[in-house]
């Protein structure tokens, strides 16, 4: 199995948003986009994320190219496994708690991007567990620290949320959240 890049490496790759979406929130749409079970995947990501992020500078490289190859070989491979391995694609824990806490924002934003890009734009048909997920991923786009918390609480509460987030997702795509399952659909 191909190991998830690190995120420094996807956010140079990216421009970091420069232009386009961030690596947090870009990984976020290709797990939507797997849920969805698009079926273009993963040229017209690739193509689209490298697109949007380059859009006022070079061209993106081959290199570019192959390292978001090997990031939706290692996020499929993970959704996949038996092994409930999938994490979303965010900073370390070394970086600015602020700043992951706006990067897990972004991947929720994008993971329910990718979703409407195949046509899921009503949560009320869907299973109860898999609608109150996504429900629970529209507060999370708004979240930020807690102010009134000390940093050993809000990181906590960080922990939490992501594991929650990977869990959730894992739920989703095992779901089948495939073109049957979400009205409107295209599945690619």
């Amino acid at each position: 199995m191909t190991q998830l890049p690190e995120y420094p490496d996807i956010a140079a790759c990216l421009r970091d948003g420069a232009g386009g979406a961030t690596a947090a929130e870009s990984h976020g749409t290709l797990c939507g986009l797997l849920c969805a079970a698009a079926g273009d995947l993963p040229e017209a990501w690739i193509e689209n994320t490298l697109a949007d992020s380059h859009e006022s500078s070079a061209t993106p490289s081959a290199a570019d190219h192959h390292l978001l190859g090997d990031l939706y070989k290692s996020t499929l491979a993970a959704l996949q496994g038996t092994q409930m391995s999938f994490r979303p694609l965010l900073p370390d824990d070394s970086e600015d708690l602020t700043a992951r806490i706006d990067a897990l924002a972004s991947w929720s934003q994008g993971f329910l991007y990718g979703l409407a890009v195949r046509g899921l734009k009503d949560f009320g048909d869907l299973d109860g567990e898999v609608r109150e997920f996504l429900e629970d991923l529209v507060q999370i786009t708004r979240a930020e620290p807690d102010e009134n918390s000390d940093a050993e609480t809000n990181e906590a509460a960080y922990a939490e949320v992501v594991e929650y987030l990977r869990v959730g997702v894992q739920l989703v795509y095992e779901q089948g959240t495939s073109e049957a399952d979400i009205p409107g659909a295209t599945g690619g």
